[in-house]
């Protein structure tokens, strides 16, 4: 029976340490220090978020009245929701931003080759959006950066 007092102090103790603790990493700037948490649960949801797409403007030998998102061209190119070619359009989209021209067009054979319908005309864009606002009402921005056509293409 002893012991199980002590156990139960012991728990008790490190209950109310871990407590303590928990809050006073409300004072850091990112209030947590693994693996104690301050239980403010998606108290920092970030505010803007921005990342890099394609948009098609001919694809096959159509022209689409208006651009349609790599993501959102099924019939159009293999694999539209491909992890992968997502993976590789936000390492595309930084080589344009950096200025970065060899890796640019390397990136941009790979994808063209491998990604894209031939011939095709696309561009790299921006989205900007609020995560929460994007997910109820579908808004976002989109910013063009650069505009690119496939061999065989006329610019």
């Amino acid at each position: 029976m002893a012991a199980y007092r002590i156990l139960r102090g012991w728990v008790a103790l490190f209950l109310a340490g871990y407590f303590v603790c928990g809050f006073s990493t409300l004072l850091l700037p990112r209030r947590e220090v693994f693996p104690v948490s301050s239980w403010s649960l998606f108290a920092l949801v970030p505010g803007q978020e921005s990342r890099y797409a394609l948009r098609l403007l001919e694809a096959g030998g159509k022209k689409f009245a208006e651009p349609v998102l790599y993501q959102e061209a099924e019939g159009f190119v293999a694999d539209p929701h491909s992890v992968a070619v997502r993976e590789i359009v936000q390492q595309f989209g930084l080589a344009v931003e950096r200025g970065r021209i060899q890796e640019q067009t390397r990136i941009r054979r790979m994808l063209e080759e491998d990604h894209l319908p031939s011939p095709c005309r696309y561009e790299l864009v921006i989205i900007t959006y609020e995560p929460l606002v994007r997910w109820r009402t579908g808004r976002y921005e989109v910013r063009p950066l650069a505009q690119y056509a496939s061999p065989g293409e006329t610019p």
